[in-house]
């Protein structure tokens, strides 16, 4: 009896080891495809937001500088 409980428990342990095995595999592989694949939804363009840097100066002439000839 004694001997039957020792090996129902070893092969439960064998079992846990091997299912925590298979998911430290598993789970890397599935995100990796989870990241790979192509959600096929359009790319938005980033909007940049010029600052003034000072309260003189507006973003008009920060992105165009006076040139002298």
């Amino acid at each position: 009896m004694k001997k039957d409980a020792i090996s129902t428990g070893l092969f439960i342990a064998i079992g846990f080891l091997c299912v925590a095995i298979v998911i430290a595999i598993l789970v890397p592989v599935v995100q990796d495809v989870i990241n790979d694949t192509d959600d096929n939804r359009p790319d938005i363009p980033g909007v940049t937001l010029i600052q003034p840097l000072d309260s003189h100066q507006t973003a008009v002439a920060r992105v165009l500088p006076h040139t002298s000839v």
